[in-house]
């Protein structure tokens, strides 16, 4: 018999949220919260590893999307000036952005009009670092696929604005990394 795969999940959601993506009541998901001593109204924000420990308590199996969590490290990076530890694919993933940083950056700045990186959001510049190095090193992933995931992610975690600006930027990488 096999394991179940798990859900996948972003790394921050809302306990409401996190009941519709386990499909079990609300009810079930904020008692679990309590009994752990964390805030559990409705539109409480569940950061990822939470979420996945209180998913294992109800018998579901949870992960974090692997794109969430290099974001996560990235971010941590570059507040901190220290690299976290980093596992896994999101650990590859930021690693990999970690290694061609000025690269990358470079090339996200040839097609941003008037802004250069250091101006953008920590969030949308390192978004599009992680879809440049998709595009560029994981040929396998559907241009749409890194397009959207990225879009996702600046709607998620940064400004009203982002989604455009990532996906204008990312149109454009998009052509010169893969000829599209």
């Amino acid at each position: 018999m096999s394991t179940p795969r798990p859900i996948i999940i972003g790394a921050a959601l809302t306990v409401t949220q996190l009941a519709e993506v386990i499909g079990l009541d609300l009810s079930e998901v904020e008692a679990v919260l309590s009994a752990q001593g964390e805030p559990s109204g409705p539109d409480d924000i569940v950061a990822g590893h939470l979420a996945v420990e209180v998913g294992r308590a109800l018998g579901v199996a949870l992960a974090i999307e692997p794109r969430d969590l290099a974001l996560e490290y990235l971010y941590s990076f570059e507040t901190s000036g220290s690299p976290p530890e980093m596992e896994g694919r999101a650990g590859r993933l930021a690693r990999g952005v970690l290694d061609d940083l000025d690269g990358l950056d470079s090339r996200i700045e040839e097609v941003s009009e008037h802004w250069s990186v250091s101006r953008m959001p920590v969030v949308d510049r390192n978004v599009l670092r992680i879809a440049l190095h998709e595009l560029e090193h994981h040929p396998s992933i559907p241009t749409a696929v890194v397009v959207s995931e990225a879009v996702r992610l600046a709607s998620t975690y940064s400004t009203e604005k982002s989604a455009s600006f990532v996906n204008g930027v990312l149109s454009a990488l998009a052509r010169i990394a893969r000829g599209e």
